[in-house]
């Protein structure tokens, strides 16, 4: 505030009413935390380093005011614009350079390799797009049975943390911005939290060559490329119908919070599958947040796996997933009752339920198609005389895939 009231208080520079909101934005945000979070990895001799605090204030400024500029750009910016010098916390006239930046991006991401693959592929590991999805779905899993096998390998492990590089800036998210996000009430009720999950296409530049070939009209290159991102690879956005190259953002946000407010985001490779980045994404989150119990979850019909509500389950967690109308294989539930793909009930002896009416508390009453005046069934599985009338409560399409409320007579 003494720098505003030095710099543009009484001179030339003057402050728009637009300027207000970010600068009591920033005024508010307590960015301290940082400092005491990765103070240590700065070293006690040689010149005085930045404060970390005005570091990552800096880049949220950059967010908040120019989201597309690069780091390059936005030094400059600094070194022209005073007022985001000031609230940055710099002094004008004393702006970080460009390593400066990067270097305090290093120091938040704790691993020595940047990337978790190489950055120069050949044109043998470069992978092939995935398969299209089918009437305007989503892309398949590319091998038939992960979710399953990654669930089994996931659930057990639970408990067990495993470090990451980016446990650093989590940290600082869960501890700065999440709890105290959950203190002032905008994520919801926290003691009983519920979330939605869904991915989404990020898409980045995809390589340079290594070569002039394209130059001398040589088409079929097979020199290895440089890939700025190697993380990202090639997926399909069942969204725009097109292909795409970067990476698939996983977010899991709070459901009763008005502003849809993020919880936990994970970047994989655009050809993850939004199941298995539900998965992945699960177990980090489960692990990392610690605001309260999670008490319902809502996901589309890309998480209609079986195995996802063994996931789901274990976790004590109540699912609203919406139904996959490709699903082939009955589902089964805490009874002896199975539900078929469009949602109606099957008896132990393979026939279906037939739906006789709908209720006034907007339920579907389903009755057994062998029960009437006269019980014709060689094997009841009931003393009643219309037989078991499960119901099915009805949300137009039905996506509350954790079944009905069964009715045992």
């Amino acid at each position: 505030m003494n720098q505003l009231q030095k710099h543009y208080s009484g001179g030339i520079l003057t402050l728009l009413n637009s300027d207000w909101p970010i600068i009591t934005k920033l005024w508010m945000t307590d960015l301290s935390e940082i400092t005491k979070m990765i103070g240590d990895t700065y070293g006690k001799r040689g010149p005085v380093s930045q404060d970390p605090a005005s570091m990552m204030r800096s880049y949220l400024l950059l967010i908040l005011t120019n989201p597309t500029m690069s780091v390059t750009k936005w030094v400059d910016e600094l070194k022209r614009v005073p007022l985001h010098a000031i609230l940055s916390g710099f002094e004008p006239g004393n702006i970080p350079g460009i390593d400066t930046f990067y270097d305090f991006f290093a120091r938040l991401w704790g691993s020595e390799k940047k990337n978790r693959t190489h950055k120069i592929k050949s044109k043998r590991s470069r992978k092939r797009k995935p398969k299209k999805g089918k009437k305007g779905g989503k892309a398949q899993t590319t091998t038939t049975g992960r979710v399953k096998r990654l669930v089994e390998c996931i659930i057990p492990r639970l408990n067990h943390k495993k470090e990451l590089p980016a446990d650093r800036l989590f940290d600082f998210f869960q501890s700065q911005i999440l709890t105290v996000s959950g203190k002032l009430g905008i994520l919801g009720g926290v003691e009983q939290l519920n979330v939605a999950g869904d991915g989404t296409p990020v898409v980045t530049a995809r390589s340079k060559p290594t070569c002039d070939c394209r130059t001398q009209g040589i088409a079929n290159c097979k020199h290895p490329r440089i890939y700025s991102q190697p993380d990202c690879d090639g997926g399909w956005d069942s969204s725009r119908v097109k292909y795409f190259h970067g990476y698939h953002l996983y977010m899991i946000n709070a459901c009763d919070s008005p502003y849809d407010l993020p919880l936990c985001p994970r970047l994989n490779a655009a050809s993850c599958h939004d199941s298995v980045g539900f998965i992945v994404n699960w177990a980090e989150f489960s692990q990392r947040v610690n605001l309260g119990a999670t008490d319902k979850i809502l996901l589309d019909a890309a998480h209609d796996a079986y195995s996802i509500y063994e996931l789901i389950d274990h976790q004590q967690m109540e699912p609203i997933i919406d139904l996959n109308k490709r699903a082939k294989k009955n589902l089964e539930t805490v009874s002896d009752i199975q539900i078929s793909p469009e949602g109606v009930p099957i008896f132990p002896i393979g026939k279906k339920m037939i739906r006789m009416a709908t209720t006034a508390r907007d339920t579907g009453k389903n009755e057994d198609v062998l029960c009437g005046t006269t019980n014709t069934c060689e094997t009841p599985c009931s003393t009643a005389k219309y037989g078991r009338t499960p119901r099915a409560y009805n949300f137009g399409i039905l996506i509350i895939s954790l079944f009905f409320s069964l009715l045992t007579l």
